[in-house]
Parts: C-alpha cells; sequence; structure tokens
C-alpha cells in the first residue's frame, strides 16, 4: 500500500508539473528561445553544433532541443517541453534528498521550488538555466552520498553533475569552487559549533570503476564541445570562453548590469520561502543542525555573493542561486513546528506557499509579458501574434502558403528566424542596401528603416505598429497584403498607400 508520504511528494510532483505545461504556448517565443532554435536549425542543417565560445553557454542543451525537435518537429511546445519535463524533474531530485535530511524537510522545499514564480517561470523556457539547476542538485546529492555511503552510484550522480555544469554553462566554474570553499568554511565552524554527523562511510567502488566513471565523463565533454566529434577545432573554445566571460561581466556595456542587492530584490519581491530560508541559515550556526544542511546553506550563501559581486545579472540566473535556501526553509518549518506549535507555523507555512502561487499564477498566466516584472526581461510581445497567428492559419489552410514572400528588415531578426524557419521565402534584408523595389505579402520594418522602406513600396497595405519585445525601446511597423490578410485584422485597420497612388 501507498503511503501517506509517497501521496503527498506525488501530489507535489503532479502540481509542479501542472504550473509548467498549462498552456505553454501562451507567451511567444523569448528571444533567447529564438536563437536557441535558431541554432537548433543550424544543427539540421550541418549535421552537429559548432560551439563558439563568445556565446556563453555550453552544447548539451542544443542537442538535446535538436533531439526533440528531430523526433517531434518545429514547434513552441516541442522546444520547451524539455524543460518543463526537467523541471518537474528537479522538484523530485528535491524529494529525493529525503535520506539526508528527512521526508517532511524534503516535501516542504519540494513545494516552495514547485511553485516558486521563478522555478515555474523559467520551467516554462527552454533556455539553459534549468539544466544549471539540475545538475547542482544532482552535484548537492551525490556529494554526501559519495562521503556517506561511498556507493558508485552517488560517484556517478557526482560526476555526472560536475560534467553536466560544464556541459552547459560557463558559470560551472563559480559553482564548483562555491562547493569546494563551503567544505573548509563548514569544517571550520565544526570545531566552534558541532552539527549532526554525516560520518564518512568509505568507499564501496573499486579504482577501475573511477576510471570508468572519470573516462565516461571526459569522453561526454570531448564529445559536445567537438560537434561529436566532427569540429575539433571548437574544442579550445573550453577554455577560450572566460576571457570574453570574463571581458563581458566587467565591461560594463552590456546593458544587463544590476547593483548588487539586485538578488535579495527579487527574492523579496517573488520568492518568500527561499528569502525566509536565506535568512534561516543563521540557524544552521547553532549546533546539532544537521550537517548536510549547513554545508548547502554555506554553499548557497557563497554563490550568491559571488553572482552579487558581478555586474553582469539576469533574472533567471536566480533559479540556480535559491535552491539550497529551500533545504534550509523546510528546516526552519520543521524544527519551528516542534518548538512553537504545530499549527500555528503550518498556517504561517502555508501563507506562504500560497502567496508564492499566487504570485506564480499572476505572473505565468497574466502578466507574462508585463515588462514591469523583473522576470520578464527582454520577453517578445504579444504583438508578434498579429503576424504568427495569420501565417500560421493560412499554411494549415493551404500548405502552399509556406511559399508566401515577406522581408523583415530589423535591427535584431531573433526570435523571428526560428519562428518562420517553416517558411523558406521569408529574408532579412540589410537596411542599407534595400532594393529598387520592396513589395511582398508583408513586411515587418523597424521603426527606424520605415522611412527609407516605404519610397520603395509600390502596392498598399495594411499597416500595424507592433512593439517586438521588453526592455528595448525599439517599435515596428507591420505591413500586410490586403487581398491575402484581408480577414485577420479589423475592417477598419489604416492602410498605407504608395506614392504613386497618391499622385493619382
Amino acid at each position: 500500500m501507498i503511503s501517506r508520504h509517497h501521496w503527498i511528494s506525488a501530489l507535489i510532483l503532479l502540481l509542479a508539473f501542472a504550473l509548467r505545461v498549462a498552456w505553454l504556448d501562451l507567451k511567444p517565443a523569448h528571444f533567447d528561445e529564438g536563437v536557441n532554435g535558431w541554432f537548433v536549425d543550424q544543427m539540421t542543417h550541418q549535421g552537429f553544433y559548432h560551439y563558439d565560445p563568445t556565446n556563453f553557454h555550453g552544447p548539451f542543451h542544443f542537442y538535446v532541443l535538436f533531439l526533440a525537435q528531430t523526433l517531434f518537429g518545429r514547434s513552441i511546445w516541442v522546444l520547451r517541453m524539455p524543460i518543463v519535463l526537467l523541471s518537474t524533474g528537479c522538484v523530485g531530485l528535491v524529494l529525493a534528498y529525503r535520506r539526508y535530511l528527512g521526508e517532511r524537510v524534503c516535501q516542504i522545499a519540494a513545494l516552495a521550488m514547485a511553485v516558486s514564480p521563478a522555478m515555474v517561470f523559467y520551467g516554462r523556457y527552454a533556455i539553459h538555466e534549468t539544466w544549471m539547476l539540475f545538475f547542482l542538485l544532482l552535484i548537492g546529492w551525490g556529494l554526501p552520498g559519495l562521503w556517506h555511503f561511498g556507493q558508485r552510484r552517488y560517484l556517478w550522480a557526482s560526476a555526472l553533475g560536475i560534467t553536466g555544469l560544464i556541459v552547459t554553462k560557463e558559470t560551472y566554474v563559480i559553482h564548483l569552487v562555491a562547493f569546494l570553499l563551503a567544505a573548509p568554511c563548514l569544517l571550520g565552524y565544526e570545531k566552534i559549533s558541532p552539527s549532526i554527523p554525516l560520518p564518512f562511510g568509505g568507499w564501496k567502488f573499486s579504482l577501475r570503476d573511477a576510471g570508468i566513471v572519470a573516462a565516461t565523463c571526459a569522453g561526454l565533454i570531448l564529445f559536445f564541445y567537438t560537434g561529436g566529434f566532427l569540429d575539433w577545432s571548437a574544442l579550445p573554445g573550453l577554455w577560450e570562453t572566460f576571457n570574453t566571460w570574463i571581458q563581458t561581466g566587467t565591461a560594463h556595456k552590456s546593458g544587463h548590469e544590476k547593483e548588487w542587492y539586485y538578488w535579495l530584490q527579487l527574492l523579496g519581491r517573488y520568492e518568500w520561502p527561499a528569502l525566509v530560508g536565506l535568512v534561516g541559515g543563521l540557524w544552521m550556526l547553532w549546533p546539532h543542525t544537521p550537517r548536510l544542511a549547513r554545508y548547502l546553506a554555506i554553499y548557497g550563501l557563497g554563490a550568491l555573493i559571488a553572482y552579487s559581486y558581478i555586474d553582469y545579472k539576469t533574472p533567471w540566473c536566480v533559479i540556480s542561486l535559491i535552491w539550497p535556501f529551500y533545504f534550509v526553509f523546510g528546516f526552519v518549518v520543521v524544527r519551528a513546528a516542534e518548538l512553537i506549535d504545530r499549527w500555528t507555523i503550518a498556517g504561517i507555512t502555508a501563507l506562504l506557499c500560497l502567496g508564492s502561487f499566487g504570485i506564480s499564477w499572476k505572473l505565468n498566466y497574466h502578466d507574462y509579458t508585463d515588462d514591469a516584472e523583473q522576470y520578464v526581461y527582454v520577453q517578445t510581445f504579444t504583438d508578434v501574434n498579429q503576424l504568427l497567428v495569420p501565417l500560421q492559419k493560412l499554411a494549415r489552410r493551404d500548405p502552399l502558403n509556406y511559399q508566401l514572400r515577406g522581408h523583415l528588415i530589423m535591427a535584431e531578426q531573433y526570435p523571428f528566424s526560428w519562428l518562420l524557419g517553416d517558411f523558406p521565402q521569408i529574408d532579412y534584408p540589410d537596411a542599407e542596401q534595400l532594393p529598387d523595389t520592396l513589395d511582398a505579402d508583408f513586411l515587418l520594418v523597424d521603426d527606424a528603416n520605415v522611412d527609407k522602406v516605404e519610397p520603395l513600396l509600390r502596392l498598399e497595405y495594411f499597416k500595424l505598429h507592433v512593439r517586438i519585445r521588453g526592455n528595448s525601446e525599439s517599435a515596428a511597423t507591420l505591413y500586410l497584403y490586403p487581398p491575402i490578410f484581408a480577414g485577420f485584422v479589423p475592417a477598419d485597420t489604416a492602410k498605407f498607400q504608395p506614392v504613386s497612388a497618391d499622385l493619382k
């Protein structure tokens, strides 16, 4: 018979999955999703991913997306579903820490992660950061098991977690250093305030086992950074990326610079359980607290300080920073219930999680393109649907409509280069080298280039003003040829009249 604890864990996982998968195509493809999808399209054409050290992201995520897109086709659901499943798996991995921290602590931590605004919001994006979270959780689960139980599976977990970080994103260095430095800090403080011991259990694997693990991990790193062994010239990028990364992080020219307290702002606005966990880390200083919880609190604080010191900050990185504090939050709740009053603490915990759920629901299903929300960052606006929805409906109505001609005269092509990848007659002319005539079935033009484009048009068009993405002042004008798009715009939509027509 399934125990009550198992039912609770299953319901938490179901909640996590439901929040991440519901209306998955509601928000348009993010700028970075368009970039990632475009890279996947290039892999389809050339047969491998050419790693670029200036891209700041490892190759692994692209291979996952390539596999998904090859098996299930090109759509926003396919692009995002691997991360939906992975983000739900991260909640499951939190529950797996129960053998170290206890069932209730881990269930509370998992619930906080399941409803977290950041975890849900970025668990619905086809970007790299959820892989960072997963591999960090895997390391955090594997290392204490390797120390205490010494079994081979914990060796694999730790090694694959480290390998996964390396093939995912260059910021792995920060986290590995934080993991490493947390150990002497923990040992030093143990002399002042001993925690509940997690004794060394001895190794239960052979040197041959360790050699197989090391060879496998090295092989995986080589495979992904050499395009499946087809592009060995890209391998030096594995270490060359740090030169570009450091320059970008310190040059103050990226537009992503934030104050040092930026992460604390995010926690205070969105992540209340994690904020309680951060403050509750002070409880870890008290004697007879779980050693692993103390270690994770030290590691989490170290990583947070390091990220705070770096000026270059993007909000999705928060999910790889706050996960240790969920465990501290769970510990604080359980211990406070024992020391104060179970029902009072349960009520406070429920309010915190319900508040987090409410923020998450509003953010993910209502304000998902509102750039007043700090998590809504360089997000594509729904204005793009004025072009995408008619094109999709026309293509479904008649596949010949995939041959519709279009010009996108834009400073930035993403996410359109992926979103419109099934339409081969769409091009991206250089605004400085325009042909004598530009007439097509539709045009999307940066407002800065409208004065260059309109004198070259000879046909009448519906004319709509659209805003492409947040955190940007750029806007664009959409031109739709009436014989094709008349059924998709309001009857009173403004029209562009060519100069030749005005002269008549």
